[in-house]
């Protein structure tokens, strides 16, 4: 069986604390990059957006939203929901966190005409409350990060594998869960600015083929961090002049080419 692979790209306006006046280029050096994979490579990503952040593309780049629209109605990529605005669910009263759903999915299916099924939990701030949340939203699955639930959970548990698990809410709820990855979204994130070459990259997926693994969440995270810097830390790493978006779309194809990488 070859390997499956799926990538999740987290878009948020907010990102970073930026200005207005800086939305657009972040659309169009962030975004756009992200439909053009989706038509052009045919890679059905997943795109995550908060409500919030999808109002601010209207108003930005109305195009943008159609042509997400008219991918989505043609099953080229997949919506992934969060909510209206990205917040903390465990950090705010239960009630905030069901307005914050029930808005949200208003907003998805007016901009967009559908509903996410599956939603990512917002910063992987997670609560056994979450589910309830979720469930009573009406999604039928969340993704969560697996390797902070691995450390928290310890002795407990031996493995979590990408495609496999299930948690409960508080109310008795229970929505199956994706894993993402941590190391796997980080090493994509540095072979693209540069810090790493294909060659290790694909010796480190390699690595992890002969241990087993069939089904990889090889991105899950920030889209902004691909060929923009909003220059408000010295610490900032600069941007690869090789282009990162040109340099991700290298590894997708090589991951197809050279490992027999399915997408889904």
């Amino acid at each position: 069986m070859n390997p499956t692979g799926c990538f999740i790209f987290h878009l948020n306006l907010a990102f970073s604390s930026i200005e207005k006046n800086c939305w657009s280029t972040v659309v169009d050096k962030c975004y756009w990059p992200l439909l053009d994979i989706i038509s052009e490579l045919e890679i059905p990503l997943g795109i995550e957006l908060p409500a919030w952040t999808l109002k601010g593309i209207q108003e930005t780049s109305p195009e943008w939203v159609s042509k997400f629209r008219q991918l989505l109605q043609d099953g080229k990529c997949e919506l992934i929901g969060s909510g209206y605005c990205q917040i903390i669910a465990p950090l705010v009263p239960y009630e905030v966190n069901v307005a914050n759903q029930k808005i949200g999915l208003e907003i998805y299916d007016s901009l967009l005409g559908m509903k996410p099924a599956i939603a990512l939990v917002n910063e992987m701030a997670f609560s056994d409350a979450v589910v309830d949340i979720l469930s009573d939203a009406g999604y039928s699955g969340f993704i969560m990060e697996r390797d902070n639930i691995q450390l928290a959970l310890g002795d407990r548990v031996e493995s979590l594998k990408p495609s496999s698990g299930f948690a409960k809410g508080t109310g008795g709820s229970e929505l199956p869960v994706l894993w993402g990855d941590s190391i796997l979204f980080q090493k994509l994130q540095h072979i693209s600015h540069g810090n790493i070459s294909i060659d290790d990259y694909l010796a480190f997926i390699e690595k992890r083929l002969y241990e087993g693994e069939t089904l990889f969440p090889l991105y899950c995270s920030d889209a902004e961090t691909f060929d923009f810097r909003p220059g408000r830390f010295k610490e900032e790493a600069l941007s690869n002049v090789a282009g990162e978006w040109v340099t991700m779309r290298k590894v997708m194809q090589t991951l197809q080419s050279d490992l027999n990488f399915e997408y889904a």
